[in-house]
């Protein structure tokens, strides 16, 4: 896990420390909108849209809606883990990679908005 020294150094610097907690934020506000987006149906519902093939609106069993909560948490556990582990040797890199999952969050955050609205007009 975490050393001391690790965890001390990077609690000490405020720019690390207010890019994991918008991190943090983002993953809570998905887990809460997933959790209330999602309604257990026969119907099957939208999960992904593409402009390419065929289909432009593909559906599957409600339970994969699931996955919009699952991957938040994924994102903050190891990219978390990693800027604090590097945070000692490479500041920037971690900073880098601490800025990256917060611009990933808000992409999440639009994308999954988007999905849940075309859900709830399916059912």
């Amino acid at each position: 896990m975490f050393k001391k020294k690790e965890l001390l150094l990077f609690a000490h610097d405020r720019l690390a420390v207010t890019l994991l907690a918008a991190l943090l934020l983002g993953v809570i506000i998905l887990i809460v909108m997933t959790a209330l987006s999602v309604r257990v149906s026969d119907v099957q519902v939208p999960i992904r849209y593409s402009g390419y093939g065929f289909t432009n609106l593909y559906r599957d069993k409600w339970f994969t809606l699931l996955s919009f909560g699952l991957f938040p948490l994924i994102i903050l556990l190891t990219n978390g883990f990693m800027a604090i582990k590097i945070f000692g040797s490479r500041r920037g890199l971690a900073l880098g990679l601490l800025t990256l999952s917060v611009f990933i969050m808000v992409v999440a955050l639009i994308i999954t908005q988007a999905v849940f609205r075309l859900a709830a007009y399916s059912l």
